[in-house]
C-alpha cells in the first residue's frame, strides 16, 4: 500500500472536479477513526470517505453504505453543525504533502471553515478550523504537554505538519539534485534511500520505480543521473497535468498513482478515477482481513473446546477402563464372604483362592480398620456403582465423540467458506457456547439461509449446504421427502440435495450432484472419493445432536474424482 503525495493530488484534483459547490446533506461516523460526509452532486449522493485508522489512512469517495452510529462523538456532531445544510466550496492540496484542505460554507449565521485531513499512517489526523485558522475541534487532540511543537486543541491556531528539508521535484537544479544523490550515497545510503530521502512527494514504492525507469548504474554515476532527474521530473509533470492512471496489483497487495514497470510480470488493474481504485482496494482488503481475523477467533475458539474435549475423552476412557472391573469387585465380595474366617484383623490384603477356578489365587485388597464382612460389602458397593456407571460413561464417551467430529466439521466448514456464510457460523457457535454475543440488545438478525444453487446438465437443481444452517435448511426445509441427498462417506462434507429427479437419480444427474458432495468435502484433492446417497425421507436428526448431525439409512454409494475437469468446468468451479 502506498498512500503517497501522488495519490492524494489525483484524489485532490478529481474531488474538485466532481464536487465543488455540492451540498453537504449528512455526516456519519461508522467508528471513531472514520468520517463520511454525503454530497449531492449530479443527481447522486456519494460518500466522502475520510479514515485515521492507522492501518487505512486515506481519503476517497465511496460506494459503500455505512450504519448510523447512534452515540456519535462529540467532533462528529461538531462536524455536523457546521457543514450539514452547508457547501463544500472547493478542494485543495498542499505542495508535495498528504493533506486535503476542503473550504465549506456552513449554514445560514455560521461562519466559514475548513476541513484538514492529514493522512500520515498513525499521525493522521481530521481538524476543523475557522476562516481564521483557529481550530474549532478534532478528531485526535494534543495538548502542549504531549506535542509541545504542534498543539492541536479547540482555541488554538492551526499550525501545519512540520515541512520537510527536501528538494521540490519541479523546481529543483540538476545540479543540486546530482550534489544532493551523491552526498546521500556517499553516506553509505542505497540509491533508493538516498533518492526518497532528498526529494519532496517521494515515497519507497516511487523512489524504486523512477530508479528502474532511469535504468540506475551504480557504476555510471553522471549518466544514471542525468536519467533519473529526467524521469523525476516527468513523473511530476505528468501528475500535475493529470495524466497518470492509477493501478492495483492483487498478488503484491499494493496499488500506486502510475503503472510500476519494475513489477512488469505481476497482473496490473488500470482504473481511470483514483478514487475508485482505493474504493476498491480498500473495500476488498478490508473484507479480507476482517475475514482473516474472524476466522482465527473462530478456528481459535474450536481449537480451545477441542483441547478440552481431547482431555475429557482421556479421562472418560480411563473411567470406563475402571468400570469394567466391575466383575472383579464382585469377586472379591464373594471370596471375602465365603473365606471371611481366614482373613486377619488389621491386614491390607489378602489371597484366596478363586471360587471359579479353583487352581488359581487372587489377591484382595482390604481395608485394615474394617472387618471381612465389611469389607466384603464395600467391594459389592463398588461393583453395583461400576456396573450402573458403565452405560452412562458409554453414553458421555459417546456424547464427547460426537462433539469431536462436529467441531472438526466446524473447523473445515470454518476454512472452506467466507464472509457472508462465516456470519452464519459464527451465530451458529454463539448459540453452540463456543462464543459469546458482544451486545444482547442489539443482535444482529440472521438472513434466511442462502445455499449454493447449480444446475445439472439435464437442467435439474441441486443444492450445496456451506455451512451447517445451510445444511440443516436444504436438508430438512428446502427438500421433500423423494429428493435424494447425498454425503461423502466418514469425512466433514457438505450436505447435498438433488431435486426434481425420481429415485434413484438418472446416471448423469447421479454422477454430478455425487460430484458436488465430493468437491464440496474434505476429500476434494483426492482421485476418489466414495459418496453415499439416499431418499431425503430416510435422513434424520441425530436426538440433541449439533446443527447438521443427521443419520441416514438405505443408502447406496458411488465413487466420484472430484478433480474431474468436465464437471468442474460444467458448474463453474475454480
Amino acid at each position: 500500500m502506498s498512500f503517497d503525495t501522488l495519490i492524494m493530488k489525483m484524489i485532490t484534483d478529481e474531488l474538485q472536479k466532481e464536487l465543488a459547490g455540492a451540498p453537504v446533506q449528512r455526516v456519519y461516523e461508522p467508528d471513531r477513526a472514520e468520517i463520511v460526509i454525503h454530497l449531492y452532486s449530479r443527481g447522486a449522493q456519494p460518500g466522502l470517505l475520510f479514515s485515521i485508522n492507522a492501518n487505512y489512512a486515506r481519503v476517497h469517495l465511496t460506494e459503500k453504505r455505512f450504519r448510523k452510529n447512534e452515540q456519535p462523538s462529540p467532533f462528529c456532531m461538531l462536524l455536523r453543525k457546521y457543514l450539514v445544510g452547508g457547501r463544500a466550496v472547493s478542494f485543495s492540496n498542499p505542495p508535495l504533502e498528504r493533506i486535503i484542505e476542503i473550504k465549506f460554507d456552513p449554514p445560514e449565521g455560521l461562519q466559514p471553515v475548513k476541513l484538514i485531513a492529514e493522512i500520515m499512517s498513525r499521525r493522521s489526523n481530521l481538524i476543523l478550523v475557522d476562516d481564521e485558522g483557529i481550530i474549532l475541534g478534532a478528531a485526535r487532540t494534543a495538548s502542549w504537554d504531549r506535542n509541545p511543537k504542534r498543539i492541536i486543541m479547540p482555541g488554538e491556531l492551526y499550525q501545519p505538519p512540520p515541512a520537510q528539508d527536501r528538494l521540490d521535484p519541479l523546481k529543483m537544479d540538476p545540479g543540486l539534485f546530482a550534489e544532493s544523490m551523491g552526498n546521500a550515497l556517499a553516506g553509505g545510503l542505497k540509491p533508493e534511500k538516498a533518492l526518497f530521502s532528498i526529494v519532496g512527494g517521494m515515497s519507497p514504492l516511487t523512489a524504486r520505480e523512477l530508479l528502474f525507469r532511469a535504468e540506475w548504474d551504480n557504476t555510471d554515476f553522471d549518466s544514471s543521473i542525468r536519467r533519473l532527474f529526467n524521469k523525476v521530473q516527468k513523473l511530476f509533470y505528468e501528475i500535475e497535468a493529470g495524466k497518470l492512471k492509477p493501478v492495483i496489483l492483487p498478488a503484491k497487495n499494493i496499488y500506486a498513482a502510475m503503472p510500476l514497470h519494475h513489477f512488469s510480470e505481476e497482473k496490473q488493474v488500470e482504473f481511470d478515477s483514483a478514487n475508485k481504485m482505493l474504493d476498491h482496494f480498500y473495500s476488498t482488503l478490508i473484507s479480507s482481513n476482517r475475514e482473516k481475523a474472524l476466522k482465527e477467533q473462530m478456528v481459535g475458539a474450536v481449537n480451545k473446546r477441542l483441547a478440552t474435549l481431547n482431555k475429557k475423552l482421556e479421562q472418560q476412557k480411563d473411567e470406563l477402563q475402571a468400570a469394567v472391573k466391575a466383575p472383579r469387585y464382585r469377586l472379591y465380595g464373594e471370596l471375602l464372604l465365603a473365606y471371611g474366617d481366614r482373613v486377619p484383623k488389621g491386614a491390607d490384603s489378602i489371597t484366596l483362592p478363586d471360587l471359579y477356578n479353583p487352581d488359581q489365587e487372587v489377591t484382595v485388597p482390604l481395608d485394615p480398620s474394617k472387618s471381612a464382612n465389611t469389607n466384603a460389602q464395600n467391594h459389592f458397593k463398588r461393583y453395583r456403582k461400576a456396573k450402573s456407571g458403565q452405560q452412562k460413561i458409554k453414553k458421555q464417551l459417546n456424547k464427547t465423540r460426537a462433539e469431536i467430529e462436529y467441531c472438526r466439521g466446524l473447523l473445515y466448514t470454518i476454512e472452506n467458506n467466507t464472509a457472508d456464510s462465516l456470519e452464519e457460523i459464527r451465530q451458529e457457535m454463539i448459540e453452540a457456547g463456543f462464543l459469546r454475543e458482544k451486545r444482547k440488545s442489539a443482535k444482529k438478525k440472521i438472513s434466511a439461509p442462502q445455499p449454493l444453487n447449480f444446475k445439472t446438465s439435464s437442467g435439474r437443481t441441486i443444492l450445496v449446504g456451506s455451512n451447517n444452517r445451510q445444511n440443516d435448511y436444504i436438508t430438512f426445509k428446502a427438500a421433500v421427502r423423494r429428493d435424494t441427498w447425498f454425503h461423502v462417506k466418514n469425512m466433514p462434507g457438505s450436505h447435498v440435495v438433488l431435486k426434481e429427479a425420481p429415485y434413484p437419480p438418472p446416471d448423469q444427474d447421479l454422477e454430478e450432484a455425487a460430484f458436488l458432495a465430493a468437491y464440496f468435502s474434505k476429500g476434494r484433492d483426492s482421485g476418489a472419493v466414495d459418496v453415499d446417497y439416499t431418499e431425503v425421507r430416510h435422513v434424520r436428526r441425530r436426538p440433541g445432536g449439533k446443527p447438521g448431525s443427521v443419520f441416514y439409512e438405505n443408502y447406496e454409494t458411488i465413487t466420484v474424482n472430484p478433480l474431474k475437469e468436465r464437471l468442474k468446468r460444467l458448474f463453474n468451479l475454480p
